[in-house]
Order: structure tokens, then C-alpha cells, then sequence
């Protein structure tokens, strides 16, 4: 249930991106979808979807509440 900050969240996923540019190159580095698995709710959703390596994010226990779910979705419009 503790979220990564947005920083801790991008560094993460920007290593990611590097690590799949160094060994498929530029091309599958902008194409793949890098996602976030940490700790999403509506309060901090637009944070990570602003990070320019956060591509996505995997809704884990608040997807089972169906307000905090939709919360989400509606955030991310």
C-alpha cells in the first residue's frame, strides 16, 4: 500500500527503457510500454502518467473498489 514517489517511480522505469535501448535499440526503447506496478490510487495517478518514461500503470488493490477503480480512469482522460 506505501507508492514510490513520482521521482523514485520514473528513475525506475527509465532504467527500464535504457536497459531495453541498450540491447534492442532506440526504436524498441520509444515502442515499448513501460509500466508502473506500484502502489496506484486516485490521489497520485496523474503524477506518474506525467513522468515521461511511465507508459502505464498496474492497478493492483484498488481496482477490487469499484469508486477508486473508476476514480482512476477518470483521472487518466
Amino acid at each position: 500500500g506505501k507508492s514510490a514517489s513520482k521521482d523514485d517511480a520514473q528513475n525506475c522505469c527509465a532504467i527500464v527503457r535504457d536497459q531495453v535501448r541498450k540491447m534492442y535499440g532506440d526504436d524498441a526503447a520509444e515502442g515499448v510500454r513501460v509500466q508502473y506496478g506500484g502502489s496506484v490510487k486516485p490521489e497520485n495517478i496523474k503524477e506518474y502518467m506525467a513522468c515521461p518514461d511511465i507508459d502505464g500503470a498496474l492497478i493492483g488493490g484498488a481496482s477490487l473498489k469499484v469508486d477508486s477503480f473508476t476514480a482512476i480512469i477518470e483521472a487518466t482522460k
